[in-house]
């Protein structure tokens, strides 16, 4: 036996693989095993031999009983990192956030700069995080018992394991049995990302050779066999309970004359449970002064770490006989201390044998007194008297508690302790309806906040088809189920339960009234008027209300249909819409309003207006009052970037907002759109498929009709560039019927002047006339410049052939209406089109034209695009322009090369490639010939490795 513990038995292979990518950092390592199985043993292993290295090592403990504090066992080990700071060491302002948790980083924040613009509260608090684990690297965080953690803490951990800092390793602990049903241990499916090192380490049961090599450390070689038998047989391989048994056996030797190894091995065959810790704990407890027996007893009642003065109120002790009973306790390892000043069992099997011990009477004593100690707390720990409470079954009271540390946890921002808490309501047995319905509705009341939200689905649904609840309850949770089913997860199945629970809540008008106005957002099962109706209701039906919320609701809506038309009062009313209220739920839906307004301004082309009013929702949402409204508005301003031409990056913040996001559709539907947008315009045909195919899917399971358009839109382009024109106006079809029946001819996206296209390639001249036709009919119902300057192109498409001045008048119409809009891409695509429109040889192409979108193109990156015009150059005589940069590249890839790299990293055929760069594939072929040569690589599929290894 070591001087520090047990001999590490059975576990060298492990140790191995947790040091290993640990000294090769960043990485992400996650240990699973049940309780008793080692995990805490294996991790403080690693810990010697990584700070003999010069890593420092921080822990943060997740508890089973944790009062509301947001990223409290991330705060924790960061904290503890922070420690080694250099007194000089000054952090970037953003860190601001997270010294508001830990005061000790407030000396090093630089105040002499200001901190970005607004983001949300947990992307501040995660630069600062950063920003900390850089300036301490190398360090590993490790985070334990990760069954316990948080909503918040899982969500913040995931963020930093998909993109760890470079000097930095996370290991995070957990046992899987006590993981919530179907939940992953991030809360979402985690891979880890290319560069980032790492496993999944779970410790198995010890055999019984190891159990007996454990034991032979002990008492010799030749008497651990036999102990060894007995020993394997009693925990059945649990590595804490052999260590305990092993602690029972060396208490024994101290306090008893020697006896054989024989009787020692007989005495312990002889407890009555042979797998349990119980009687190890409790022999070495009766061991024990009566006062420090009592220290432990109320350590294994609170459950959680827990301070002197508090364990001796409970315990029945004065101060100094506390001192004296916990030195002892901690002296016996019963109790240690897993954080300052405060102690608690080793292992919550310790605490469990203990617990479990308790006689009836003195189990209740102990909670009644810790119930009053906790009670007269100055910040009473609200979740931890409601859990003492329902062990004095007291069922009333412990309902009313639970209740009010939900509304505590509300109130600082913690739902995640808030759903746990109402998740426990609604799960316990013979819970009075009315109890059951008031949970039901506070749950409901937080649900839609939540960017992720799988749990709370779950048991909306079963709360909807609960006969016990009130028909109100069913109706006000379904009308919750239906929006999160329709805003957060995309399903199809929402407009079904919203139209029940409008029919549910029939009885209570302004209730009904929300489902009414819910409904106008489906834009694909309801015609303009149908959408205008519901309205109408609604606004009958709230005659008289005075209810705040329902108000600002209609309000929204309202706004919501001016918006859609471009009504000219529109801007008037939304600058005079208060941003403040003391109702919340006025001041949520007023949100809501301003988001709606601003997506119908940027679908409309009012970017500038609309990039305000979403700039201005995302603030007034970082204070965490609707994460998943702030979601929404962050996604739309990735459209607005992508629509200005703020290209650089864009892929990265679609993968960030994805990452900050998971479970969010809509940042799923956007990181498709707009990544094979951008894929398409590189000509990285396979990629953007495969994104727009993943969109197409989900614009088919949602009510609205912007996905479905602008995958529709851009899947025919990739087909028309890769000169596909049956296979674009087939995909195109059910984009045009969808306009057709949806009217909503105010947001073309890109779908009517693509079908002009592959109509005049594919003989459907007189179909794609028909559509031109229906949209300038829809122009006199709305306002919107960007579908105006949209169809501009389209008629200028028409009249290409035939009167080509006619064509140039409406090409230069549209560049300067998008240009106006502020969107350079479309803009330039203008230009080309009027850079060819001449009625005689290819030589009077207009140079200068197609010269002014090469720029563009080639400002925003758009590599096919920019192919195209510098072919068209090419033919029609010009002189290539020049490449930037030196002409001799040696062993590095050229321009060219490096433009055919990529699109081989992305799967790219040959014939793709010619397309794309508008070359021969015989041109092609030497490129990529070359482009292999030089990356030292003999295969297509080792292109995109190569790549990322560099040079």
């Amino acid at each position: 036996m070591r001087r520090n513990g047990f001999t590490l038995v059975g576990r060298e292979r492990q140790l191995e693989d947790l040091v290993t990518p640990l000294r090769a950092l960043p990485s992400v390592v996650m240990v699973e095993g049940e309780a008793g199985s080692g995990k805490s043993r294996l991790v403080r292993e690693a810990e010697q031999l990584l700070t003999a290295d010069g890593t420092q090592v921080a822990t943060g403990l997740c508890c089973p009983l944790r009062e509301p504090f947001p990223y409290g066992p991330v705060l924790q080990a960061v904290g503890q990192a922070a420690e080694r700071l250099p007194a000089d060491c000054l952090l970037t302002p953003e860190t601001r956030t997270l010294a508001s948790f830990l005061p000790g980083l407030a000396p090093h924040v630089d105040d002499s700069r200001q901190a970005a613009g607004a983001m949300p509260e947990r992307h501040r608090l995660l630069l600062g995080i950063r920003d900390v684990l850089r300036a301490v690297e190398p360090v590993v965080l490790v985070i334990e018992d990760m069954h316990w953690a948080d909503e918040a803490t899982r969500e913040l951990l995931f963020l930093i394991a998909r993109e760890p800092p470079p000097g930095l390793g996370l290991v995070l602990t957990y046992r899987a049995e006590d993981l919530p049903p179907t939940e992953p241990v991030l809360g979402s499916a985690y891979r880890r990302p290319i560069g980032v090192s790492g496993g999944e380490i779970r410790l198995q049961p010890l055999s019984e050779q190891e159990v007996t090599t454990l034991a032979s450390g002990v008492v010799g070689r030749v008497a651990g066999r036999a102990l060894g038998q007995v020993l394997h047989r009693r925990s059945a391989g649990l590595a804490l309970a052999v260590e305990e048994d092993l602690l029972t056996l060396l208490d024994r030797r101290k306090k008893n004359a020697p006896q054989g190894l024989e009787q020692e091995t007989e005495a312990l065959g002889r407890s009555p449970v042979p797998r349990s810790l119980r009687e190890a704990v409790h022999e070495r407890l009766a061991v024990l002064p009566e006062p420090a027996a009592r220290v432990v007893e109320a350590a294994a009642v609170l459950a959680v770490p827990a301070t002197q003065d508090v364990l001796a109120e409970v315990a029945g002790l004065e101060a100094d006989q506390a001192t004296t009973a916990l030195t002892q306790a901690l002296h016996r390892a019963l109790l240690h201390e897993p954080e300052p000043a405060k102690y608690a069992f080793r292992h919550v099997l310790a605490q469990q044998a203990v617990y479990g011990d308790l006689p009836g009477p003195r189990r209740l004593q102990l909670h009644r007194r810790a119930h009053g100690v906790l009670r007269g707390q100055q910040r009473p720990p609200l979740v931890q008297i409601a859990h003492h409470t329902k062990a004095l079954g007291d069922k009333e009271t412990w309902l009313r508690e639970a209740e009010e540390a939900a509304r505590e946890a509300v109130a600082v921002g913690d739902d995640g302790v808030a759903s746990q808490l109402l998740h426990g309501i609604l799960g316990a047995e013979g819970v009075r309806p009315q109890a059951r319905s008031h949970a039901a509705l506070a749950l409901s009341d937080i649900a839609h906040k939540f960017t992720r939200f799988a749990h709370h689905l779950a048991i909306m649904r079963r709360l909807v088809d609960d006969p016990t609840l009130p028909a109100l309850t069913r109706g006000r949770v379904r009308l919750t189920l239906a929006a999160v089913l329709m805003n957060h997860a995309g399903d199809v199945a929402s407009f079904r339960e919203l139209m029940k629970a409008t029919e549910e809540l029939e009885p209570w008008p302004a209730l009904a009234a929300s489902g009414m106005l819910n409904a106008i957002f489906y834009e694909r099962v309801q015609t303009p008027a149908e959408i205008a109706l519901c309205v109408d209701r609604a606004e009958t039906a709230l005659r008289g209300c005075r209810d705040e919320g329902r108000l600002a609701e209609l309000e929204g809506a309202k706004l919501f249909l001016m918006a859609r038309d471009g009504h000219p009062a529109l801007w008037e009313r939304v600058d005079a819409l208060p941003r403040t209220s003391p109702h919340p739920e006025a001041r949520r839906q007023r949100l809501i309003a301003l988001y709606n307004v601003g997506t119908n301004a940027l679908n409309r082309g009012e970017d500038a207006r609309a990039a305000a009013l979403l700039h201005e929702t995302v603030r007034l949402t970082t204070d965490g009052v609707n994460p998943s409204l702030e979601c929404f508005a962050r996604a739309q301003l990735l459209r607005y970037d992508w629509l200005s031409g703020a290209w650089d990056g864009l892929e990265e913040r679609l993968d960030e907002l994805n990452t900050s996001c998971p479970d969010m559709a809509i940042a799923q539907r956007e990181q498709a759109l707009l990544g094979g947008s951008l894929a398409a315009s590189k000509g990285q045909w396979a990629k953007a498929m495969e994104h727009l195919e993943f969109a197409r899917g989900a614009g088919e399971r949602i009510g609205g009709t912007l996905c479905a358009l602008h995958a529709a839109a851009a899947t025919a382009e990739v087909h028309l560039a890769r000169d596909e024109p049956d296979r674009a106006w087939e995909a195109l079809g059910p984009a045009i019927r969808l306009l057709q029946s949806s009217s909503s001819w105010y947001k073309l996206l890109g779908v009517v002047q693509a079908a002009v296209r592959a109509a005049l390639r594919t003989g459907h001249r007189a179909a794609a006339q028909q559509v031109v036709e229906q949209a300038l009919a829809a122009q006199e119902s709305y306002i919107a410049p960007a579908a105006d300057a949209e169809l501009c192109v389209a008629r200028g498409l028409l009249e290409q052939d035939s009167d080509p001045d006619g064509a140039a008048r409406w090409f230069r119409r549209a560049r300067d209406m998008w240009r106006a809009i502020g969107r350079p891409y479309p803009a330039a695509r203008a230009v080309e089109l009027l850079a060819h429109c001449h009625d005689g040889p290819r030589a009077h192409v207009d140079t200068s034209s197609l010269g002014e979108a090469l720029d563009t193109y080639s400002r925003l990156g758009a590599t096919a695009d920019l192919a195209r015009c510098r072919h068209a150059l090419r033919e029609a005589g010009a002189k290539r322009p020049a490449t930037p940069g030196r002409r001799g590249y040696g062993e590095g890839l050229s321009p060219r090369e490096a433009e055919v790299a990529r699109l081989l990293a992305e799967g790219a055929s040959n014939r793709d490639i010619a397309q794309a760069l508008c070359l021969s594939v015989r041109t092609v072929e030497h490129h990529v010939a070359r482009t292999l040569k030089k990356l030292r690589v003999d295969h297509r599929a080792e292109v995109s490795a190569a790549l990322r290894r560099g040079p």
